[in-house]
């Protein structure tokens, strides 16, 4: 009985979460990620994104996903870090649907800033802010992702949730799991190390280096 009603709610659930999300079109080999609920396989197209609440486009790149002109260049002119201060921030944002998925490469000279999950590289030259990178993401200025899984660089590194390595002047993972190097290298939350010129983590403050393995 009890397993009768665990299928039950797992094929409700399932239903449920489909029917919010509409059926992608298929566009091969270019797409522009402007129109919404798209599989686009070969190259996606746009001038620029962002985290608009009314841009929920369902898009999906397999490829690469070419960003010309982005809002990266504005990235060094936010007052505060749009990263998420609390945890219940961060479930809550990781809990929403992304905007777009890239599994491939997402490029733009400027950067981007894209309510998006990128499977493999995400590149710009000023600045990125986006919701997940699985694999390396890469800015020569600022980097901000809610969650990164791989390699994050740039002079200036953020992620609430931070799993791998960070690389660049100043880096913060408000819960990091693996090495940060940098000149100033902070975390909240840390199990790895930290090799820096000042290292702060919630057990001590170093020079040169500090760690931590335990909750």
């Amino acid at each position: 009985m009890k397993l009768k009603l665990i299928l039950l709610l797992l094929i409700g659930s399932t239903t449920a979460v489909l029917a919010q999300s509409p059926k992608r079109k298929n566009r091969y080999p270019v797409g522009t990620f402007h129109q919404k609920n798209q599989n686009i396989t070969g190259i996606s197209v746009g001038l620029y994104s962002g985290f608009d609440d009314n841009e929920d486009r369902n898009v999906h790149t397999n490829g690469i996903r070419l960003e010309p002109i982005g809002m990266g260049i504005a990235v060094p002119l936010i007052p505060s870090s749009p990263i998420s201060e609390t945890e219940g921030q961060f479930k809550a944002t990781m809990a929403a649907p992304p905007s777009e998925v890239i599994n491939g490469f997402n490029l733009s000279p400027a950067g981007t800033v894209c309510d998006c999950i990128t499977n493999g590289v995400s590149a710009g030259l000023i600045g990125q802010i986006n919701k997940q990178v699985n694999g390396i993401s890469a800015s020569l200025m600022m980097n901000f992702s809610e969650s990164t899984n791989g390699i994050q660089l740039a002079m200036f590194n953020e992620s609430y949730a931070m799993n791998g390595l960070q690389i660049g002047i100043s880096n913060t993972g408000r819960s990091a799991r693996g090495l940060q190097i940098g000149l100033v290298n902070e975390s909240d939350n840390l199990k790895g190390v930290q090799i820096g010129l000042w290292n702060v983590n919630k057990k001590r403050k170093l020079p040169i280096i500090n760690w931590n393995f335990k909750d």
